[in-house]
């Protein structure tokens, strides 16, 4: 945040030099970055994805348009469209990277964000060099002294992300990331298998999936081989994408209204392990016939 602070009032200090292009560019980097980083951080610790694109929106918001005003009514344009862009593209950003190794993620976030500024330091310099009268140039050695800075800010951080060993910390090689890779507990215990076997019915075999936003429950079904078999779906009222339930092998795709219930069919005659899932391939869940 003093990083953010002290380049904003860098470029806010030198608004009057500054024209319509690099205006509409500035206020666009200050709101993508701005949100995007907000969001990302604010996700990885609450995995609160709807509050989390608010709140990154509204930073990029925040920054994107005042600064995008130094641009004109079209910098006014980019930064309102670039904060939304970054609290979005942040908040996903944060839920993604939640089960791997923040402690390796968190120094490249930060190297990211110190290069972004250092471009619009640098971008503002150009512009000052190009309009200054020649008097005032020779008092140009702070700006240089400035960009020097962030530059040597940067080379440090990426010789330390890499000199501190993250991925030897939590005992992580390239060949062995899945082996140790740990989920959070949220995550392990909605991917966390929930075994369930058909009923027997009369001249047929049922079982009840019950759909929520993040799992299938079962999440794991048993049923016997060439006897029908009776899926009843039920979906939470929020349930999203989960409701489109998809089994490939068997060429079945059904959509369950939210709140609602559907009944799908299915004749297993051959023995083996086949999956389903959502439409986006986030929830899934098997079906064993035996």
């Amino acid at each position: 945040m003093t990083v953010m602070v002290v380049v904003s009032f860098y470029v806010y200090r030198l608004r009057k030099m500054i024209d319509e292009m690099h205006g509409m560019m500035i206020g666009m980097t200050f709101g993508i970055i701005t949100g995007l980083v907000t969001a990302t951080l604010f996700l990885i610790p609450t995995g609160n994805f709807l509050f989390g694109v608010i709140l990154g929106s509204l930073v990029g918001l925040l920054f994107g348009i005042p600064f995008g005003k130094l641009g004109g009514h079209l910098g006014i344009m980019e930064g309102t469209i670039a904060g939304p862009m970054g609290g979005m593209m942040g908040a996903m950003l944060g839920q993604m990277i939640r089960p791997f190794d923040i402690e390796i993620f968190i120094p490249f976030l930060t190297f990211i964000f110190l290069i972004t500024l250092i471009g619009i330091t640098y971008a503002v310099n150009c512009r000052l060099s190009c309009c200054m009268p020649e008097h005032i140039k020779r008092k140009k050695n702070f700006s240089k002294t400035f960009v020097l800075f962030w530059i040597f800010a940067v080379v440090l951080l990426f010789a330390a992300s890499i000199g501190l060993s993250f991925s030897q910390k939590q005992g992580i090689s390239l060949s062995q990331t899945n082996q140790n890779l740990k989920l959070p507990p949220y995550l392990q215990q909605l991917t966390a298998e929930e075994r369930k076997e058909a009923v027997m019915k009369t001249g047929y075999q049922e079982i009840d999936i019950y759909i929520s936003s993040s799992k299938y429950s079962p999440n794991t079904i048993t049923a016997k081989k060439n006897i029908p078999l009776r899926i009843n779906l039920h979906a939470d009222e929020n349930a999203g994408c989960a409701r489109e339930i998809v089994f490939p092998d068997f060429g079945i795709d059904e959509i369950v209204p939210a709140g609602g219930k559907e009944t799908i069919e299915i004749l297993p005659i051959q023995e083996g392990e086949f999956k389903f899932r959502c439409s986006m391939d986030m929830i899934r869940g098997k079906l064993i016939i035996i």
